[in-house]
């Protein structure tokens, strides 16, 4: 079948030779002539035109001959075939329809971009047939660029549809695309699709077709001939052949054109077949011829010869044919490549000869290149070597862009490889020269960014493109587009260390992938011809089911060199996804394993990206256009379409973040409500005035915003902040208020105050923009946090509730923005009763329109609940801080905010809110305020109902809104409880109508029972509600002693003492409380109740001291001082201070606890006390009882026992010991007399007569010594646990005084030999002193009995003489008279 022999042609063309051929345009009119029903191309003399970009000579590339990517001879040798571009099919409008989402950007040729970047472009070109377009359609595709002539063929089984791809500089040139019917289409489903190959000629573009499986070829020298619509003329005019030698099973894969009217056809099976389409005299006609190996030398990697084919006649494995550099007229030398790595080089002419130039097997060349790259070790196994496709490098490709490896020869080719293992597949450049036979690799690219498995059964098989200048490699995969710089790193010595080390910087290398859930395949590609003065390189890659797609790199502009582009940064992959992820269903953006960025990276570009937004610096957005609001929804959508792109990468992004973001999308959410409302505020402006906005941006001091460049004619300072300023937008609010004010006082100061209407506009447009602005942020925020990864169910209105932990400032909550929009809210209703307040002489026409005044007082309300808003988001911001000074000041404001709210609820009322100011105190529940604004509306509307004169209709309002106003108070008192009970009841409390209480109803007992017992200053109040409406004694007894902590008065205070005590005792009797539970409370009364006699026993002691000075308090706290206070507390400056604090508290009758009474008494001078007064025996014992009782309610040990050693030693010192211890010259009775003089005995013989000290023995003088005389010892106390260190040292000093006069006493005084024998002394004179009381009781009680006997003889006596029973009188057993008998 394939002998040598076959050398001639195996066809012929059908035509006859002589026959004179048709032109194009003859042709045309021979199919014009047809009936309209036979029509199948709209085809006229304008439809073939030349290209714009051709030169004057008519050569499209008129350059040194060089291969092409795919094989195609780019120069001299396609003069005689390529004479400029004649043909010109364009394509209808509707071909390049596209989404909603998509715009054409300022393309002029009608594309679409669908992503860029400062390294490369992809862009949809509008010259796609709808048919490629359809995404839904089932049909296969099979396409071919011809980029030298600009026109594209996709291929079904039955039909080729052929258009104009390259469209001039007029984008509105189309028209239809041409349909072509095939001769021999195939109707079978598993065949496959035709081949086509479109060819340059003289007038217009050649088309050949083969059929992969039945090997029949038709080749036209028109397309117009191909497009004929007689079935008839169309095959006349085609020159028809078959491929000879095709075994059953195999089929042709693919075409490439290998000489100028030559090509090389790919076999399944491995064979290479040589098609001529015109004889060796240039006559069309079909001939082919399969490539065998007359004569060839072999070398392997040393440079061996040895047999080509080794007893085969074919390679098997074929991957590559490629089309290499014409050797001279006529010949062409060609490429052939297996996935083993075998290349052969064969040398092709027109005449149909061919002969093997040399075989080489490259494959341990290749494997041992990639080794030393480091990607995978020596030796390692397992491995899968295999070649996917080769290209020649242009002639301009040094191959030396990337210096792996050491050598620099030149490099022609450029090698695809993969080199998987179990897990994972990686893929690799090589730079391969060839010379004489041998084979030399310099430069190996590896590929990082793509590690996606080969699949050998996929539809498309990897193609290798490499367009001039040769500094890009675009690997073209079935769902990806690879692009690999290939560019020289420049040297310097930074590069050159690198280079030793082997850590050179890798070349730029990204990825272009199409969604997975799109059935998008590319069917076709080819590199693009620059143009002249063109740079850069491109390749357009024909998609099914969406159409031509080209793919540029940009050339290296300014300063930039080749390693600024050795990186893909996080901020570059997200513009991508931002700026073009929305517009286009092509492309997908959500980016590759291989390609994994640091969160903290991705974070730190998500802000820039965010922040050019904002501020419209990112080179993806315009700053000026005729429509503010469409480029506001332009930055809007992109900051959405960053979020929607993070929250698909699923990374765990920082919560402050997240934050940062949603606020700039705010901002611009909010920004396009101003825009809205200030394009409106246009038509309600009087003639000359200005918009408030304007006003104000011309305010703004320069350090806050961008500042206008008259140089560049920007003179609109509004539209300039809105393109530049919006991320300022928390500048602009309060400076909302700030220029209105601002605005005023200026009129004012110029004498031309502004009148009131126009003063009103400002006001009202102040409002506008705080509102819009703030309202429209918490919603946005609100609406979109979930978008942002945040709680949005934590939030009430946009408001955070808690876990502001780490939070950055709040832009909406600032402190500027607080109190501005506070300050605007009191301003107007300011500016509202100084309206009311006007007088008559105002000039017609400057009050504000009545409409005006009504929308300016609707929107205060919502500006009082921004204003809420603001201060509580702030005040809980500041709260969370770890800063406690910082804590601190958020406690302040919101104790203030509270405040201010109340004060701007009230204001609502004199503006005719009163309802809205309801709303919101309901919203914030403050009940003060809803108590002061019900009062407030009930009491006007009850006066002008009884002061005034009003209509009927009126009257039936007022009593309506009474009457819904009282409903709000019953409603509250259930819904809000005690809270509203407190605020509404403290209104009758502070307006002296405490007695109207008891006037309201059964439904409001239990919270006026609750607010009653809560108010101490309602005590008495509390006590009577509890006996007479709740008949509950226990709790007035609770009510009385909770009370009675909360007044300071003596009298006061004993009085409900002794309530509390009849009310504990009712109690009781009315089995409101149990005894044993009862006993405890009625014993700490009683102790209250004694330390109260005790002040009252010293205030009555004083006041004859005090008769002198009349009223005067001072004065008769000085007196007292003079007389108690000058010698034991004169060099003590503390207790000097506290003596007399306490003193100033008696005078006042202000009631003292038991220590400071203890204190009191034990500090006053001792000779100053009348001796025969009961203060001066008893007062260092009831000092000790007054202690004890407070330990008995406090229950503190350590504090019971200092206090008590304070006393005793101030009972000792009190008398001269050293002095009475002097015994010479003394009888006993002196010595008796002196210690029993002392306050010491008196103290100790009243104790012993009240037995205290058989619970409370007195302490040995030498435990006394040292206590309380430094800070340690006090602190051991509660009563001094909180005092600064600085007052209890002061404290300690006068104590320490006290104890070095216990010392003398000790040592001088021999206290401690005393101690014994006057404790016996006491004891025996209390003793005595009993005795004698008992026998004085004793006669008492004897002259009792002695006179009742008497008193008896006496009633007796004068029964007897009445003469039985005296009317009216009768004694008992006693003999006493019972009277009322």
């Amino acid at each position: 079948m394939f002998s040598s022999s076959t050398v001639a042609p195996t066809s012929t063309g059908v035509r006859n030779p002589r026959r004179r051929q048709r032109t194009g345009s003859a042709d045309f009119a021979a199919v014009k002539q047809l009936p309209k029903r036979l029509k199948r191309s709209g085809l006229t003399s304008e439809t073939f035109r030349p290209l714009h970009n051709a030169s004057s000579n008519g050569d499209i590339y008129s350059r040194e001959a060089t291969p092409s990517a795919n094989g195609f001879v780019q120069g001299a040798e396609c003069h005689d075939h390529v004479g400029g571009d004649h043909t010109s099919l364009t394509i209808r409008n509707r071909a390049s329809k596209k989404s909603d989402r998509e715009r054409r950007g300022h393309r002029d040729d009608g594309s679409v971009e669908l992503t860029k970047n400062d390294t490369y472009a992809v862009t949809r070109l509008a010259t796609t047939p709808l048919q490629l377009q359809d995404h839904r359609s089932l049909a296969k595709w099979h396409g071919e660029l011809a980029p030298g002539i600009g026109y594209a063929i996709a291929t079904t089984p039955t039909d080729a549809l052929v258009w104009r791809y390259k469209q001039g500089a007029n984008a509105a040139d189309s028209s239809k695309p041409m349909i072509i019917r095939l001769l021999h289409g195939s109707q079978g489903g598993n065949q496959p699709l035709p081949l086509a190959i479109l060819l340059p000629s003289p007038s217009e573009p050649g088309l050949l077709i083969v059929m992969p499986g039945s090997g029949k070829v038709n080749y036209w020298e028109t397309l117009s001939g191909a497009a004929s619509v007689d079935p008839g003329r169309q095959k006349q005019q085609a020159v028809q052949g078959t491929v000879s030698g095709l075994a059953t099973g195999e089929h042709i894969t693919a075409i490439t054109e290998a000489e100028p009217q030559g090509f090389l056809l790919s076999v399944s099976s491995g064979k290479i077949v040589h098609l001529t389409i015109a004889d060796s005299q240039g006559k069309a006609s079909i001939s082919t011829q399969i490539l065998r190996n007359t004569n060839a030398q072999t070398s392997g990697i040393f440079g061996s010869l040895r047999t080509v084919f080794s007893g085969t006649e074919w390679l098997k494995d074929v991957i590559a044919v490629k089309a290499g550099r014409s050797t001279h007229r006529g010949h062409r030398e060609c490429i052939i490549g297996t996935t083993k790595g075998v290349l052969q080089s064969w040398e092709l002419n027109l005449e149909g000869a061919h002969f093997l130039k040399y075989e080489i097997d490259a494959k341990s060349k290749l494997l041992e290149s990639i080794r030393d790259t480091g990607i995978f070790p020596h030796g390692s196994a397992n491995q899968e070597f295999s070649v996917l496709d080769i290209a020649f490098l242009p002639a301009a490709a040094t191959g030396q862009e990337v210096t792996r490896l050491r050598s620099r020869s030149t490099a022609r080719l450029l090698l695809l490889t993969i080199t998987s293992s179990a897990h994972e597949a990686r893929y690799n450049l090589h730079v391969v020269d060839i010379a004489n036979g041998a084979i030399h690799v310099p430069v190996v690219h590896p590929v990082y960014c793509y590690k996606s498995p080969y699949r050998p059964q996929s539809s498309s098989k990897p193609t290798l493109l490499v367009p001039e200048p040769g500094q890009t490699a675009y690997i073209i995969f079935e769902k990806s587009i690879v692009l690999v710089s290939l560019e020289e790193i420049e040297e310097s010595p930074d590069s050159q260390l690198q280079t030793e080390a082997r850590r050179t910087p890798d070349p730029f290398q990204d990825v272009v992938d199409f969604r997975r859930d799109k059935d998008y395949l590319v069917v076709g590609c080819g590199i693009d011809i620059p143009e002249k003065g063109q740079r850069g390189s491109a390749c357009t890659v024909m998609i099914q089911g969406y159409g031509l797609v080209k793919v540029s790199v940009a050339p290296l502009e300014g300063d930039l060199t080749s390693s600024d582009r050795a990186t893909v940064t996080a901020e570059t992959k997200l513009e991508q996804a931002v700026f073009y992820g929305s517009r286009q269903s092509l492309l997908d953006f959500t980016g590759r394993p291989e390609t994994q960025f640091a969160v903290e990276d991705v974070q730190e570009a998500a802000l820039r990206i965010s922040r050019s937004i904002t501020s419209s610096s990112s080179k993806h957005l315009a700053t000026a256009g005729p429509s503010m609001e469409q480029h506001l929804q332009r930055r809007s959508t992109a900051l959405a379409d960053l979020i929607k792109h993070l929250g698909k990468q699923d990374l765990p992004l920082d919560r402050s973040v997240r934050w940062e973001l949603l606020w700039d999308a705010e901002k611009i959410a909010a920004a396009r409500a101003i825009w809205r409302s200030y394009s409106d505020s246009f038509n309600s402006r009087q003639q000359g005035e200005k918009v408030l906005l304007y006003e104000l941006i011309e305010c703004i001091s320069e350090e806050d915003k961008t500042e206008n460049q008259p140089e560049d004619h920007e003179t609109d300072p509004v539209r300039h902040w809105f393109i530049h300023d919006v991320g300022r937008l928390q500048i602009l609010i309060p400076w909302v208020t700030k220029a209105l004010i601002l605005l005023y006082d200026e009129s004012v100061e110029d004498n031309r105050p502004m009148s009131s209407a126009y003063r009103a506009r400002q006001i009202s447009e102040a409002h506008d923009i705080q509102l819009l602005a703030l309202q429209t942020a918490y919603r946005f925020r609100q609406d979109n946090a979930s978008l942002y990864g945040l709680d949005e169910t934590s939030m009430e209105d946009g408001v955070l509730g808690q876990d502001y932990k780490d939070l950055p400032e709040i832009w909406t909550s600032t402190g500027f923005i607080c109190e501005a929009v506070r300050t605007l809210a009191e301003y107007f209703q300011t500016f509202a009763i100084e309206l009311d307040s006007q007088n008559s002489s105002d000039e017609e026409g400057s009050s504000p329109p009545q409409k005006l005044l009504e929308k300016i007082a609707e929107d205060n309300p919502k500006l009082v609940d921004i204003s809420c808003q603001t201060h509580i988001e702030r005040s809980r911001l500041l709260q969370a801080s770890d800063n406690p000074d910082i804590r601190q000041q958020g406690h302040d404001l919101e104790r203030k905010s509270c405040e201010f709210r109340t004060k701007l609820l009230k204001g609502l009322v004199n503006i005719g809110q009163a309802f809205a100011a309801i709303k919101l105190g309901e919203k914030y529940r403050d009940m003060e305020a809803l108590a002061e604004v019900l009062e407030s509306e009930i009491q006007t509307s009850q006066e002008e109902l009884t002061n005034h004169v009003v209509a009927d209709g009126d009257a039936e309002d007022l009593q309506a809104k009474i009457v819904l106003c009282e409903g709000y108070v019953d409603k509250y008192f259930e819904k809000y409880g005690d809270a509203w009970a407190n605020a509404f009841f403290a209104r009758f409390v502070a307006q002296d109508r405490i007695s109207q209480l008891l006037l309201h109803g059964p439904k409001q007992r239990k919270h006026l029972t609750a607010f009653l017992r809560s108010h101490a200053d309602c005590a008495a109040f509390s006590w009577i509600n509890e006996v007479a409406v709740e008949k509950d004694y226990a709790a007035a007894a609770d009510d009385l002693r909770f009370a009675q902590e909360h007044v300071n008065g003596i009298w006061a205070k004993k009085i409900q003492l002794s309530m509390s005590k009849l009310a504990t005792m009712a109690a009781i009797t009315n089995q409101q409380e149990e005894i044993e539970k009862a006993v405890p409370s009625i014993e700490r009364i009683d102790s209250q109740v004694e330390v109260l006699n005790v002040q009252e026993q010293l205030y009555r002691y004083l006041v004859p001291t005090m008769r002198s000075t009349l009223n005067d308090t001072p004065a008769k706290i000085e007196v007292i001082m003079e007389q108690y206070g000058k010698r034991f507390v004169r060099a003590k400056k503390a207790l000097r201070s506290a003596l007399k604090l306490n003193i100033g508290k008696i005078v006042e009758e202000q009631a003292l606890d038991a220590e400071e009474l203890a204190d009191t008494i034990t500090l006053m001078d001792e000779d100053a006390i009348h001796p025969n007064n009961e203060l001066s025996a008893c007062r260092f014992l009831t000092a000790l009882k007054l202690v004890r009782l407070y330990s008995l309610e406090t229950g503190e040990v350590a504090r019971r026992e200092l206090q008590e050693k304070i006393v005793w030693r101030r009972c000792i010192i009190q008398d001269n010991w050293p002095k009475i211890n002097r015994t010479e010259l003394k009888d006993d009775a002196q010595v008796e007399a002196e210690t029993g003089a002392t306050a010491l005995f008196k103290t100790l013989r009243e104790g012993f007569k009240s037995g205290f000290w058989d619970d409370n023995p007195p302490p040995d003088p030498s435990s006394l010594r040292g206590v309380g005389t430094t800070v340690e010892s006090l602190r051991t106390s509660s009563r001094y646990s909180t005092a600064p260190d600085s007052a209890l040292s002061v404290i300690a000093t006068d104590l320490e005084i006290e104890d070095d006069v216990l010392d003398g006493c000790i040592e001088e005084g021999r206290l401690e030999e005393w101690w014994i024998g006057i404790i016996d002394a006491a004891k025996t004179s209390a003793r005595n002193e009993a005795d004698w009381m008992g026998e004085k009781e004793s006669q008492r009680r004897a002259a009792e009995r002695e006179f009742r006997d008497q008193m008896r003889q006496n009633d007796e006596a004068a029964w007897s003489s009445g003469g039985g029973v005296r009317r009216g009188i009768s004694m008992d057993a006693e003999g006493d008279v019972m009277m009322g008998m």
